[in-house]
C-alpha cells in the first residue's frame, strides 16, 4: 500500500485519481478558510487511510491540523469497499467509461474479501447468523448516503461482477467493455481512465486490433468415439459408442439386489410391459439415456460377452458368498419371446465358459429354460406376479434339472395367489411393489396383504424350501422378524 505521513492508503481508495491544479488549489484555499470540515476516514485502528487523500494533501499545504473519524472494528472489507465507493462516486463527475473501469477495480478488491469474509465464516459456524446479520445491520445503518445506493453483501448476488456494476454505477455491458479493453489493450485503459477517449471508442478500437492480428491455424477437433453397431429384437440397428475398457460386471451397491453383489445386462428391453417395471423407469429416464440408446427396446450388447471372463472378486470381498452371484440381465428378460435364440445361447456358451459364478437368471416365461445348456452353479428363476402364471411356472419347474437352485421370485405380490404345489422350487423370494416413474406417469408403491404373504411362508415352509421376506415389505423398520433365508448349495 502507498503511504501518506503515517498512514498506509487503502489500495482501492489509491485506484481513484488524485485531483490536481484549480480544483486542488481551491480545497486548499477553502481550508484555509474554513478549516477541515469533512474528516478524513482511517480504519478501527488508525493504520489505514480509508478516505481523504485529497484532504490530507490539502491540510498539509494549508498548515491546518486535519480531522480524523476511526470506523468501529465490526467494519468488514466488503464494507470498507462500499463506503470507499460511496464516498469517491458523489465526489467526482466520472462518465460511463471511467466508471465501468472503477467497477473493474471494486470486482477485483470485492472479489477477494468476500473470500476471506467466507473463509472466516467457515471458522466460526455457530456464529454465522449473527456476523450476518451484524453485516447487513451496520452496512444499511452506518454507510453514509452520498447519492449511491449500497447494499450489504448478500449471498443471493451471484457475482461479484454484478455487485460491481450496481455499487458503482456501471451497466453491464460497459462492465464487460471496460475488462475487454483492460485485458486486450491496456494503453486504451489508460486513456479511458484519464478521460481522454470515450470506452465505446476505446473498444471499437480494441477490435479492429484484434481484427488486424494473423488468425491461429485452426486447432484439429478430437476425433469422435468409435461407434459399434449393435441390434433389437427385430433387427433395428442402434450405434452405441465402443467402451474404452474391458466389459466387466457391474456391482450392485445399492441397486435394491440383496442377493448379488454383481448384475450382468449383455441383454437391455423387455416387451412384458409390466406397469411397475423399475428397468423401464432407469432405461427411459433422461439421466441414463446414453446408456440405453434404445430405451427399453430389447437390444443385444455383444461387446458385454466377456465380462465373466474379467471379472474378479476383490480380495476384500473373497469370502462374501454375493461376490459369487451374478444377476444375469437385470435390466431385460433374457427369455422372453421376443428374444432370438442367437441371444440366448451366446450368453449361455458365455457363462458355461466360466462356470467360476454362480448366474442368477430370472425370467416371466421359464418355459424356455427347458433343454438349454445351463452351468451347473446356476439359480434359475422364475418371477409370477399374478394367477395366471402360475401354471406356468409349476409346469416349466417340474421339468427343469441339473441346477444349483430353482427359485421363485413373488415381487411384486400384487394379489393373492394359490400354487398347487412349491416342492420344485428350492428357494422363494416375497417382495412389494415399490414406486416407481414411468414414462405414463408415476406408479405408486403396493404392499401385500399379510395374509397374502403368510400363506405361501406356510406352504412354502411344507414344501422345504427355504424363504426370502425383502426388506421392502416392511420398508426397511425394525420390528418383528422376518424370514431371510438363503437355499443350502
Amino acid at each position: 500500500m502507498p503511504k501518506l505521513g503515517p498512514y498506509e492508503v487503502h489500495a482501492f481508495a489509491d485506484a481513484f485519481p488524485l485531483i490536481d491544479g484549480e480544483e486542488f488549489e481551491e480545497l486548499v484555499r477553502d481550508i484555509k478558510r474554513n478549516g477541515l470540515r469533512e474528516p478524513i476516514i482511517l480504519n478501527h485502528d488508525r493504520t489505514v487511510l480509508i478516505d481523504g487523500r485529497n484532504r490530507w494533501r490539502a491540510c498539509e499545504e494549508a498548515g491546518s491540523d486535519p480531522v480524523f473519524e476511526t470506523l468501529p472494528d465490526r467494519y468488514t472489507e466488503p464494507m470498507i469497499l462500499d463506503l470507499i465507493v460511496s464516498k469517491n462516486m458523489a465526489r467526482r463527475q466520472l462518465n460511463p467509461g471511467q466508471r465501468a473501469l472503477m467497477a473493474l477495480e471494486y470486482e477485483r478488491y470485492y472479489a477477494e474479501a468476500a473470500k476471506e469474509v467466507e473463509a472466516a465464516r467457515k471458522l466460526a459456524q455457530g456464529n454465522a447468523t449473527k456476523v450476518r446479520d451484524t453485516e447487513r445491520n451496520a452496512t444499511m445503518a452506518d454507510l453514509p448516503s452520498q447519492g449511491v445506493r449500497v447494499e450489504p453483501m448478500a449471498r443471493e448476488e451471484r457475482t461479484s461482477r454484478e455487485r460491481a456494476a450496481k455499487v458503482v454505477g456501471a451497466s453491464g455491458r460497459a462492465v464487460q467493455q471496460a475488462k475487454a479493453v483492460a485485458r486486450d489493450a491496456p494503453d486504451l485503459a489508460a486513456k479511458v481512465r484519464a478521460g481522454e477517449i470515450a470506452l465505446d471508442a476505446a473498444d471499437k478500437q480494441r477490435r479492429a486490433r484484434i481484427a488486424a492480428m494473423p488468425k491461429p491455424e485452426p486447432v484439429p477437433s478430437k476425433p469422435g468415439p468409435v461407434m459399434l453397431t449393435l441390434r433389437s429384437h427385430d433387427g433395428t440397428e442402434v450405434p452405441y459408442p465402443q467402451p474404452s475398457s474391458k466389459a466387466t460386471f457391474n456391482e450392485s451397491k445399492g441397486a435394491g439386489i440383496s442377493w448379488a453383489a454383481w448384475s450382468w445386462n449383455p441383454v437391455t428391453g423387455c416387451l412384458h410391459g409390466c406397469t411397475y417395471c423399475y428397468a423401464r423407469e432407469i432405461a427411459t429416464s433422461e439421466r441414463y439415456r446414453g446408456a440405453y440408446p434404445a430405451g427399453f427396446t430389447p437390444l443385444f450388447h455383444h461387446e458385454r460377452l466377456d465380462a465373466p471372463a474379467n471379472t474378479a472378486i476383490p480380495a476384500m470381498h473373497r469370502d462374501d458368498p454375493a461376490y459369487k452371484r451374478v444377476f444375469v440381465c437385470s435390466m431385460a428378460d433374457l427369455y422372453g419371446r421376443w428374444v432370438p435364440d442367437e441371444w440366448i445361447n451366446k450368453v449361455h456358451t458365455s457363462m458355461c465358459a466360466n462356470p467360476q459364478w454362480q448366474y442368477i437368471t430370472l425370467t416371466k416365461f421359464p418355459a424356455r429354460y427347458v433343454g438349454l445348456d445351463m452351468p451347473p452353479g446356476a439359480w434359475v428363476g422364475t418371477s409370477v406376479d399374478e394367477q395366471k402364471r402360475v401354471r406356468i411356472a409349476e409346469d416349466a419347474f417340474r421339468k427343469i434339472d441339473g441346477v444349483a437352485v430353482k427359485w421363485l421370485s413373488l415381487e411384486p405380490l400384487r394379489e393373492p395367489l394359490e400354487f398347487t404345489d412349491l416342492s420344485m422350487f428350492d428357494w422363494v423370494v416375497i417382495g412389494a411393489q415399490t414406486e416407481t416413474r414411468q414414462p405414463s406417469g408415476v406408479v405408486p408403491a403396493f404392499a401385500p396383504d399379510f395374509e397374502w404373504v403368510a400363506r405361501i411362508v406356510l406352504q412354502a415352509r411344507e414344501a422345504g424350501c427355504r424363504v426370502h421376506l425383502k426388506p421392502n415389505l416392511i420398508n426397511g423398520r425394525p420390528g418383528m422378524r422376518f424370514p431371510d433365508e438363503y437355499p443350502q448349495l
